[in-house]
């Protein structure tokens, strides 16, 4: 929708799905709501995470509103936290995050129209305060990195061109070298994560308090179960 400068959306409901990054929308979600025109009798909005989600509904709520997108319907659910620098994705998968009992509760609360917004407690808040002041993030950006100066994409490379073709900022592209890869990055992963080779994989950067220790163990990836490699192209190309 945003590859067809679309913004402009009506319908008796609309829904959001993201996946939230530092207890924050990710970048192009924000710069999204922040541009969209969204009518309709009941807007919700599911957030995803995979270990803390703070105060993620307040932050988005706040961020949507001011947009002029209130949400009647604003709720997380957990899933497999994905964050390489921290998890390793072959002891992720063995959690059980009772993912279908919590999207169940979620699809009867949408069904019936649900208004209401997760509580979020004093505490959450200053979790998440806390986890600015270590990363210097800024609270209006969020997650927007130069992709250059953390993943770097190693021998195992076959030119399959996969990365090419999913990553939603066309930071990856063919060269007479090669894949060459630079621009601004949401640090979605969907590059490192869907690589069938494996081959891109996170610089260790000491200037950087969140990424000072590479990551927990290259070798393992993560793309969900019900989704494919062609399913996250067909996506990425709309």
């Amino acid at each position: 929708m945003v590859k067809q400068n679309r913004y402009e959306f009506e319908a008796d409901e609309i829904g959001l799905v993201y996946p939230i990054y530092g207890h924050m929308p990710p970048n192009m979600v924000r710069n999204f709501v922040k541009k969209a025109k969204l009518k309709a009798a009941y807007k919700f909005a599911v957030l995803t995470y995979g270990a803390r989600k703070c105060d993620s509904v307040e932050i988005w709520n706040d961020i949507s509103s001011k947009a002029g997108n209130t949400f009647d319907y604003i709720n997380t659910l957990v899933m497999v936290d994905n964050w390489l620098p921290n998890f390793d994705m072959n002891e992720q998968i063995k959690i059980d995050k009772h993912i279908p009992e919590n999207l169940r509760q979620i699809t009867e609360d949408l069904s019936q129209r649900r208004h209401w917004h997760e509580p979020v407690s004093e505490e959450e808040r200053q979790m998440h305060a806390g986890f600015m002041a270590r990363s210097g993030l800024d609270p209006e950006v969020g997650f927007l990195k130069r992709s250059e100066n953390y993943f770097v994409i190693t021998k195992n490379c076959i030119d399959c061109g996969a990365c090419t073709d999913v990553c939603p900022r066309g930071n990856y592209e063919f060269t007479s070298n090669g894949i060459k890869m630079q621009g601004d990055c949401d640090f979605c992963f969907a590059c490192i994560q869907n690589c069938p080779q494996k081959a891109i994989q996170f610089k260790k950067n000491d200037e950087d308090p969140l990424l000072a220790n590479g990551e927990r163990n290259p070798n393992a990836r993560y793309r969900n179960e019900h989704i494919s490699l062609v399913d996250i192209k067909r996506a990425n190309r709309q």
